[in-house]
């Protein structure tokens, strides 16, 4: 039996609709052609606590408010995002920290695919709070594990629980 991928074109009156099905050819000479069905892909979490971070370490980033999750890939107990589809993934992490003094220092915040950072943003603060950001687009293979980590230099800073401090994603592809 051979498996080939084809587009199964309709026309309607104004416009052209393409799916894409796979077409199996059985012992008899007429193909069957079914829909290629790819479950949705999407979550949202939010942190849930205040989490210290001190100067030089670095440490992973607990968003254990689940607030989205199409097909069950994030685990709030680890922080953990492990797709079940390979493809494109839109991901997002953001911190909202707080400090007491107002000093220089640094934050950096990464977000890692199977420990290795992919995506990441470094900035310096001298203020008291702020917002730090990283997002992009990753290729991800099934069961990949996708989580965030924050460094601190020069300082001690709090990361504030609350929608400011959150991790999303999406398959785009």
């Amino acid at each position: 039996m051979t498996v080939t991928r084809a587009r199964k074109v309709k026309q309607s009156s104004k416009r052209l609709i393409c799916k894409e099905v796979v077409c199996k050819r059985p012992v008899s000479k007429k193909l069957i052609c079914k829909p290629v069905r790819r479950r949705k892909s999407a979550f949202r979490a939010v942190s849930g606590i205040d989490q210290n971070l001190l100067d030089g370490t670095t440490a992973k980033v607990l968003y254990q408010v689940e607030e989205l999750d199409l097909n069950n890939e994030y685990n709030p107990a680890n922080s953990t995002f492990r797709p079940k589809q390979k493809g494109v993934y839109a991901l997002f992490a953001s911190v909202f920290f707080q400090t007491v003094t107002v000093t220089t220092f640094t934050l950096d915040l990464e977000i890692r695919v199977n420990g290795v950072p992919r995506i990441s943003d470094q900035e310096d603060f001298t203020n008291t709070s702020g917002i730090i950001e990283a997002s992009g687009l990753v290729q991800l293979q099934a069961r990949d594990r996708v989580q965030v980590f924050a460094t601190v230099l020069n300082k001690n800073v709090q990361i504030q629980s609350g929608l400011a401090t959150r991790f999303e994603g999406a398959r785009i592809n």
